[in-house]
């Protein structure tokens, strides 16, 4: 039984691609807090951080995401106690996930106190 040159070629053509792929990146991070103060735009506070309770300055409406014109769910009187859960930065500004004693959303950083 003959096999065919082309058979061969292919074959040997294979041969030679015996090495070994290469590595995959490292993982990174992307969603890691900016910590430095130079890191962040003008207005943002790195005092604020995740775990902290701060008080809203005005009436405050929860976001279903972090957008000035998403869904509005309650509305939280002036003074009330919240807690930051995780930060967003985006085109709109800093938003803040936070919980409330009942409800939890979105609200934007500018209405928290600074501690």
């Amino acid at each position: 039984m003959a096999v065919p040159a082309a058979s061969i070629a292919v074959v040997m053509a294979f041969a030679g691609c015996a090495s070994e792929a290469p590595k995959p990146a490292a993982p990174k991070n992307i969603s890691a807090p900016l910590k430095a103060e130079g890191l962040l735009p003008p207005g943002v506070s790195a005092a604020l951080k995740a775990g902290d309770a701060v008080a809203l300055k005005a009436p405050t409406s929860l976001r279903l995401t972090p957008l000035p014109n998403a869904q509005a769910g309650d509305l939280l009187p002036a003074g009330t106690l919240v807690r930051l859960k995780s930060r967003v930065l985006n085109a709109r500004g800093s938003w803040w996930l936070v919980d409330a004693p009942n409800a939890s959303g979105w609200v934007v950083e500018a209405e928290l106190l600074r501690p």
